[in-house]
């Protein structure tokens, strides 16, 4: 038999910390019931803004968005308007694994680690990836999880169909990503290694409605899903000696989306957004008039000169419109009730190198609400078959390990490796 790793981090993608712990509780997830009793688990805070992409960059690499440089799943590149997506090469720190501490790491499914960048060991990236051969390192590992019809993600297309072909395919995902891990334990032997699941963030999204209603004929069908990864969290665990650091860890909480509300559309509506007439309406359609514009998920930026092409606001101007943005959003209402919970700035959020890359204001989303940044101005609130949303408060940190380590209070997502360093002294971020 291999050797266990000595350090073991169980992501559950969108699994809020009361959930594991109601779930545990009501014996919808018995193995986990056990499990906790055996550690500490402690609600965590995600990233600003509480997106996966910026959630697991900072997870992995300890440090905030100014550090790392992920602040959302796209972004504008430098000095212009042209919209990219995020991926592994955005990355300006190294995750833990990729320290060059000698140790031998086992990495899959982390979002945001698409196309697999070399490392001492083996990589499948997660979502979003485009295609697996470049999802995997060493490609001669690319055989075993082409064999066992391994796939990035599930297919998000099946909920077109309906929901019971979507949750069929988050447990088709779910065993062959199992298996996988079940084929490279037992092929090498890992100082470390790092398994995320992602089914629960897809299911969460879908199926909230279903989970808040326990009269729906998909409300079982949510809570079985769950049992399905009960049991995976014990195939994974039962591996493990007890002189194994586990850390199990979400990237945000979850709560019911009933609105999705495109803030460019305020944005225009109030005169800060103006863009030139098109068919397919993007960033590079705005004006020099424009002040202000947003980005996924409530990321606003100012139109600065020193910042974008045809920008005009200089520091002054800048801060006047920066107060008269959060007024306007601060005060706007649907249904009698406000879109926002709290307005930040982000000189006040961030700080890192990267910080000069950072939305001006952070939108925190009031209850029920979800943000778009979308630049077709068409819909104030979208049509959309999401019905749950991401959460700052209340993603999952649990530690179980023979180390007396201290969990900061609050928990934030950057001090996963804060957390880890104490237990296994990996070394600090580069």
């Amino acid at each position: 038999m291999k050797p266990a790793p000595s350090a073991f981090i169980l992501g559950i993608d969108g699994l809020p910390s009361w959930m594991w712990r109601q779930f545990a509780d009501e014996n919808v997830m018995p193995f986990s019931r056990q499990l906790l009793s055996t550690g500490t688990l402690v609600p965590m805070q995600s990233s600003l803004p509480e997106v996966s992409s910026a959630a697991w960059a900072s997870i992995v690499t300890g440090l905030d968005p100014a550090g790392h440089n992920i602040f959302g799943f796209t972004d504008l590149i430098d000095g212009t308007y042209t919209l990219g997506f995020t991926s592994s090469r955005t990355f300006k720190a190294n995750p833990f694994w990729q320290r060059n501490d000698g140790r031998k790491h086992l990495v899959m499914n982390v979002p945001q680690t698409y196309p697999a960048q070399p490392l001492n060991g083996t990589l499948v990236s997660g979502f979003v990836a485009l295609d697996l051969p470049r999802a995997v390192y060493p490609a001669e590992r690319l055989p075993l999880f082409e064999g066992i019809g391994y796939r990035v993600d599930a297919d998000m297309t099946a909920i077109e169909v309906s929901k019971d072909k979507f949750v069929d395919d988050l447990h088709r995902v779910l065993s062959t990503r199992v298996a996988a891990l079940d084929e490279l334990w037992n092929a090498d032997s890992w100082d470390s290694a790092m398994f995320v699941i992602t089914g629960t963030d897809r299911l969460n999204h879908y199926l909230w409605e279903d989970f808040e209603d326990p009269n729906s004929p998909f409300h079982q069908r949510f809570l079985d899903f769950y049992r399905e990864v009960d049991r995976a969290i014990e195939r994974i665990v039962s591996r493990l000696p007890d002189e194994t650091t586990l850390l199990t860890v979400s990237d945000h909480g979850f709560a019911r989306q009933r609105y999705s509300v495109n803030v460019n559309k305020i944005l225009h509506d109030h005169g800060f957004l103006n863009l030139s007439p098109s068919d397919r309406p993007s960033y590079v359609d705005m004006t020099p008039e424009t002040k202000a514009f947003a980005m996924d998920p409530g990321r606003v930026y100012l139109h600065r000169r020193d910042k974008y092409p045809n920008g005009q606001l200089d520091e002054d101007r800048a801060e006047e419109v920066a107060e008269d943005v959060t007024q306007a959003l601060a005060h706007f209402e649907i249904n009698g009730r406000p879109i926002v919970e709290r307005i930040l700035r982000g000189r006040d959020v961030y700080q890192g190198p990267f910080a000069y890359r950072a939305p001006d204001l952070i939108l925190m989303p009031a209850e029920d609400i979800a943000f778009s940044g979308r630049m077709n101005l068409t819909e104030l609130v979208e049509t959309t078959p999401i019905n749950g949303r991401h959460t700052f408060e209340n993603s999952t940190f649990f530690y179980r390990g023979q180390a007396d380590v201290e969990i900061p209070r609050p928990m934030r997502v950057e001090n996963v490796l804060e957390v880890m360093t104490q237990a296994q002294a990996l070394p600090a971020a580069a």
